[in-house]
């Protein structure tokens, strides 16, 4: 008599219960996995505030050498421009194809592209940025939006590229700002003779 072999195969049953299974552990697993894209996207964050700190601290040690610390840039088509240059030297000769504009010493949120050119910040940071009107914005890792309401006070918007950057925002309250996931950086300026920047983190998007 021969004998006959036993099939290895899932029964129907066995099937359900695995699938069960899996999807019970994907709908477990994606809220997790959500939290850390997040994460990923604050830590980054996080990095571009302090890249903007030390922009602003070694733009600042080039304009006191060339004595151009004490200067307020305007944003407007009359107004006063000053740069340091990018290539390390610190004198007045730079301007906005070598060098980064300054107010107070400090990189410029100006945004006068006939006489600026790119924001002073955007070139101090010198990394992989785009601006957010361009068509290939998510072919680089960051994208910039500026906006100025009077002749002195201006700012960038800079955020991840697969974000949406404000169509504008003029309050200093972060809990006022527009959703999002950016960097607000202000253009220093002088308020009752005290110097004032600002760099505002929004999160409440990432």
């Amino acid at each position: 008599m021969k004998g006959y072999r036993h099939s290895g195969g899932f029964t129907l049953i066995e099937l359900v219960v695995v699938i069960v299974i899996l999807g019970i552990l994907a709908a477990s697993a994606a809220p997790k996995f959500m939290d850390l894209q997040k994460d990923a996207r604050l830590a980054r964050l996080q990095g571009l505030k302090a890249a903007v700190r030390s922009a602003e601290n070694m733009t600042r040690s080039k304009a006191i050498i060339a004595g151009l610390d004490n200067y307020e840039g305007i944003n407007t088509d009359n107004g006063a421009y000053y740069f340091v240059c990018i290539n390390g030297a610190a004198t007045e000769t730079c301007n906005k194809d070598n060098g980064i504009s300054v107010s107070f010493g400090y990189p410029s949120a100006l945004n006068n592209p006939s006489r600026i050119g790119e924001p002073g910040i955007i070139k101090a940071l010198d990394m992989d940025v785009v601006k957010s009107t361009a068509a290939d914005v998510k072919k680089h890792d960051w994208q910039y939006s500026t906006e100025a309401w009077t002749r002195y006070r201006s700012r960038v918007f800079i955020g991840p590229s697969d974000t949406t950057l404000p169509a504008s925002f003029q309050g200093d309250d972060p809990a006022n700002a527009p959703q999002g996931c950016y960097i607000v950086y202000d253009n220093p300026y002088k308020k009752d003779g005290v110097l004032v920047r600002k760099t505002i983190t929004v999160d409440s998007g990432c």
